[in-house]
């Protein structure tokens, strides 16, 4: 089987596409391509780069009998298809010849360099307000590869919804081109616009610092009525457990009182947390404790998990405090799709058998029994108090890949 050579196009202008990428692809046996840059081009034979999937099936048939090259735009080590080539097929013999990114390109225009720089993508992946705006407010510069349905506007709207209103916005649409064009401004002079079809941003945040995560509450913080708490010791360990990152998106499934629940809403301020309860005495609770504290990303929704799961965005984090003895479907509900952290609390040794079962056939199965014993009074005596024990099991829905 022949090598595949993987060429950085740049932007597609003639000029910004290196020497030694031309010499490559004139001296391949087939070039596939987007017809931007085969038209810049002298290539024996070519195929164009349309079905992406279609092109990854053939490609160990087309490497047997020619030496193949395959271009992609900008510099094939940044969001391109050469990882996914790299993890389709690890074992193929593969060469990369770099390219002239838009990002740099964009660089150069407003002299912005790169070395702390954080690269993110909004082009055609997941992406949220909140995970925008705790980029930005991590790091000084922050890069953005972007396209007409995410860009520009899309930022500039997360960054007003988070308060980052005083950060400068650096866009550069058709990069190379005779049509560039260059904007520069704040946050608000984005918003009301369009996004090119072509295009890239930077933004800088004079004032970036990192996350600094809140200490927890205690119990006596929350309001109360009949509905059941996790007690602020066991709380402390779900949390532990839970892994959160402050653009977290998490389920509290059986939210009760809902002190879970405003802890990862605290400890997730670029994130979302949805509270799924169906007992309208807890409902009060949450609706109270979620004014308490001011929690504009602590999101009530009143139904069972197991019915209302679709109509809610996929979480990165799931926490089961309560299941209503549907636990098997709840599970099965959340093994699909993208990765999540799993953590469940169970004090009946129904649920506790459930549990291991269900669990302990996961990835990074994890059981800890937590006993916690306080005081009280007793006339004028003070004696320890037990609570009954607490099982926390934590796992991953799959094995985390080298996309994550």
């Amino acid at each position: 089987m022949h090598e595949l050579i993987i060429i950085g196009g740049g932007s597609g202008n003639s000029d910004y596409i290196l020497p030694v990428a031309v010499k490559e692809a004139e001296n391949a046996d087939c070039v596939i391509a987007s017809e931007r840059f085969l038209n810049l081009l002298k290539c024996r034979r070519t195929l164009p780069l349309k079905d992406i999937e279609k092109l990854l099936e053939d490609l160990p048939r087309i490497l047997e009998k020619e030496r193949v090259a395959v271009i992609v735009s900008g510099d094939p080590l940044l969001y391109s298809l050469c990882r996914t080539i790299r993890e389709r097929y690890p074992q193929m013999e593969l060469r990369v010849v770099p390219g002239i990114g838009s990002l740099q390109i964009l660089g150069c225009e407003f002299g912005i360099t790169m070395e702390d720089a954080l690269i993110y993508s909004i082009h055609g992946r997941d992406y949220t307000d909140g995970k925008i705006a705790y980029a930005v407010s991590e790091n000084k510069e922050v890069f953005f590869l972007c396209s007409s349905a995410a860009g520009p506007v899309e930022i500039s709207k997360a960054l007003l919804k988070y308060g980052l209103d005083d950060c400068e916005m650096f866009v550069g649409a058709n990069l190379t081109y005779e049509t560039q064009k260059l904007f520069k401004g704040k946050p608000a002079d984005f918003i009301n616009g369009s996004n090119p079809g072509l295009c890239v941003a930077a933004v800088r945040n004079k004032t970036g610092n990192k996350y600094i995560y809140p200490a927890l509450l205690p119990d006596k913080a929350f309001f109360r009525n009949s509905s059941p708490m996790t007690k602020e010791e066991v709380r402390a360990v779900i949390i532990s457990k839970l892994r959160l990152k402050p653009d977290s998106i998490v389920w509290d499934i059986g939210a009760g009182t809902g002190s879970v629940s405003v802890e990862c809403s605290r400890f997730c301020r670029y994130g979302e947390v949805y509270s799924i309860e169906y007992k309208s005495s807890a409902i009060d609770a949450l609706e109270k404790n979620k004014e308490l504290f001011s929690l504009g990303n602590m999101n009530i929704i009143e139904g069972r998990a197991e019915d209302i799961a679709g109509d809610l965005p996929e979480p990165d984090i799931v926490f089961i405090g309560g299941s209503g003895k549907k636990l098997n479907q709840i599970m099965d509900l959340l093994k699909t799709g993208k990765r999540k952290r799993i953590v469940l609390s169970a004090v009946t040794v129904e649920t506790q058998n459930e549990a291991f079962r269900l669990f302990s056939e996961m990835p990074e199965f994890d059981m800890v029994q937590v006993s916690i014993c306080g005081i009280k009074k007793l006339g004028s005596y003070t004696v320890p108090e037990n609570n009954n024990p607490v099982t926390i099991y934590s796992c991953v829905t799959k094995e985390e890949s080298q996309n994550e």
